[in-house]
């Protein structure tokens, strides 16, 4: 697999520097995910992300009738590799707020309960040794050596990642807008959050001959992304202490510290909310230069 130069001058170069870089990373994370390192499912889901924020904000570039199916399986793939992962990930965070609580308020053996939950040793997705798994790398490989470009990738690079990037702005701004009025308040910050970390990947994309235009890009919207992806875990954590105090109460076990958790995990998601729009203000101010 070749890789072209970084200092790109089509469209092309930098996309196709992008696909073949992340699709390394995958292939890396991957064989740590069957080596049984932890850290190996966080990072193949990232490498996931960043091939399908490629292929959907530079997707003018690309024949869709190839690139979409893929971006699909690649979709698929996160999802598959996210429910070991996210367990853990909430069983960590439980125990942390569960060692902040205070003796008289931690009441029945939630401890023990969180570790018999969530820290199980991590097994290998069955995904990965699926049909589906292969032919989805079969056809990441033929992506990356043959990519499937439209005349648009042609264009300069520096000019066209410039206004896609720009694009990917305007859907956050789209997300952030409708926060009010949205029924479903929770359900719109998770929106802004994906719309945001997909600017994120964009402005990565864009790095190489973005400049320092690109690096501020990525940098706000990593900050945006933090902060969203640290409140979209408050929710998470919530529907798991949920779950967890049904299932104490049907053991005979106390419920109290678990409503005590799950209202802290509130009152965390509630602050944040009150912190959004100071941060929303630092964002646009460095993404307004964009034009």
């Amino acid at each position: 697999m070749s890789r072209p130069e970084p200092d790109a001058r089509t469209a092309a170069d930098l996309l196709h520097a992008r696909l073949a870089t992340q699709l390394e990373a995958l292939d890396r994370e991957l064989a740590a995910v069957r080596a049984g390192h932890p850290e190996g499912v966080h990072q193949a889901r990232i490498a996931c992300r960043r091939l399908r924020s490629a292929l959907a904000t530079f997707r003018p570039l690309f024949d869709p009738d190839v690139t979409e199916p893929v971006r699909e399986e690649l979709r698929w793939l996160g999802q598959s590799l996210s429910d070991s992962r996210d367990r853990y990930v909430v069983g960590q965070r439980l125990l942390h707020q569960l060692a902040d609580e205070p003796l008289s308020f931690t009441v029945g053996p939630i401890a023990s309960r969180l570790r018999s939950t969530y820290l199980s040793p991590a097994e290998v997705p069955e995904a990965l040794d699926s049909e589906r798994f292969t032919d989805l790398r079969v056809r990441l490989g033929l992506l990356v050596d043959d990519p499937p470009w439209t005349a648009k990738a042609d264009r300069r690079a520096a000019k066209a990642a410039r206004k896609r990037v720009r694009a990917d702005v305007a859907r956050v701004r789209d997300r952030y807008d409708v926060l009010d009025t949205a029924p479903d308040h929770d359900v719109a910050m998770h929106d802004l959050r994906k719309a945001a970390k997909r600017l994120r990947y964009a402005a990565e994309t864009w790095e190489p001959v973005g400049g320092e235009d690109a690096s501020c890009v990525v940098a706000a919207a990593k900050l945006l992304t933090s902060h969203l992806g640290d409140r979209q875990d408050t929710i998470v954590s919530r529907a798991h202490l949920v779950a967890l105090a049904r299932e104490a109460d049907a053991a005979g076990e106390p419920t109290f510290t678990y409503g005590r958790l799950h209202a802290r995990e509130q009152l965390r998601a509630d602050a944040m909310d009150a912190e959004l729009p100071d941060l929303w203000e630092r964002f646009t101010a460095v993404v307004r230069e964009l034009g």
